[in-house]
C-alpha cells in the first residue's frame, strides 16, 4: 500500500515570522546604508562649497592687490602679529614725473549679521563669533563704497588661540580668520572659513596664497 504525498497548502504561522523578520532586518539595513551614503553626499558637497567659496575669495583678494605699492599698506602687516586689516594704494599714473595714486582699496573683518562678540551663537548659525570680510574702495572726492565678499570666517584661524602665542606654527601670534603678513615685498593672505552642515557638524577650510608687491 503506497502513501500519497499532499502538497503543502500555504505557509504556517511560524514560517511567516522568520520570513518577516528576515525581510525587516533586510530593508532596515538598506535603509542605514542609504543614509550614511545620503549623509556622506551632504557632507560632500558641503567641503565641496567651502573650498570653492575660500578660494574665489581669496583669488579676488590676491587679484586686488596685484600692482599695490609696498610702501602704501597701512597697517604694515609684519609678524610676529601681522593684521586682520589692511588699506593699500596702486600707482594709478605719472604725471609730470609725479606719482598720481589710484583708489585706496581696504579689507576688514566686521562681526558677522546677528553676531555678537561673546562666546555665543547669537544668529543660530551654528558658529560662534564669526566675522565676514568687507572691501571698502574710496576714491577722491566720493563717498566710499563696501562690499561683503565672505561670511563665516573664524573669529581665530584654525589651530590659533587668544594666548600671545604661534599656537599653529605659521610665524604670527593670535592671527585673526583672515590675517596679511608683508614678508620681503611678498604680502601672505591667510584665511579660515567655517560652516554648520546639516547633520550638526562644523566644516573649516584654511587656505593661504601670497602677491608679490611692487616697490
Amino acid at each position: 500500500m503506497s502513501t500519497r504525498l499532499t502538497p503543502r497548502q500555504g505557509m504556517s504561522l511560524v514560517e511567516v515570522a522568520v520570513s518577516l523578520a528576515t525581510l525587516g532586518t533586510f530593508l532596515g539595513a538598506l535603509i542605514l546604508v542609504l543614509g550614511q551614503g545620503s549623509r556622506s553626499a551632504r557632507t560632500g558637497m558641503a567641503r565641496q562649497s567651502i573650498e570653492g567659496l575660500a578660494r574665489r575669495t581669496l583669488d579676488r583678494m590676491a587679484t586686488e592687490l596685484v600692482g599695490a605699492v609696498a610702501d602704501s599698506l597701512s597697517p604694515d602687516p609684519v609678524a610676529p602679529y601681522g593684521s586682520s586689516s589692511l588699506s593699500f594704494q596702486r600707482i594709478g599714473a605719472y604725471a609730470s614725473g609725479a606719482v598720481q595714486w589710484g583708489e585706496l582699496v581696504s579689507f576688514s573683518l566686521a562681526l558677522d549679521d546677528g553676531e555678537l562678540d561673546d562666546g555665543n551663537d547669537n544668529n543660530g548659525d551654528g558658529m560662534v563669533d564669526e566675522r565676514k570680510l568687507v572691501m571698502t574702495r574710496e576714491e577722491d572726492g566720493a563717498d566710499p563704497v563696501s562690499s561683503v565678499l565672505v561670511h563665516g570666517v573664524r573669529e581665530l584661524f584654525e589651530g590659533e588661540t587668544a594666548n600671545g602665542l604661534d599656537d599653529n606654527g605659521n610665524g604670527l601670534k593670535d592671527e585673526a580668520g583672515v590675517s596679511f603678513e608683508h614678508q620681503n615685498g611678498r604680502l601672505i593672505l591667510r584665511m579660515s572659513l567655517e560652516q554648520h552642515d546639516n547633520d550638526g557638524g562644523c566644516l573649516v577650510r584654511t587656505l593661504q596664497t601670497s602677491v608679490r608687491l611692487r616697490n
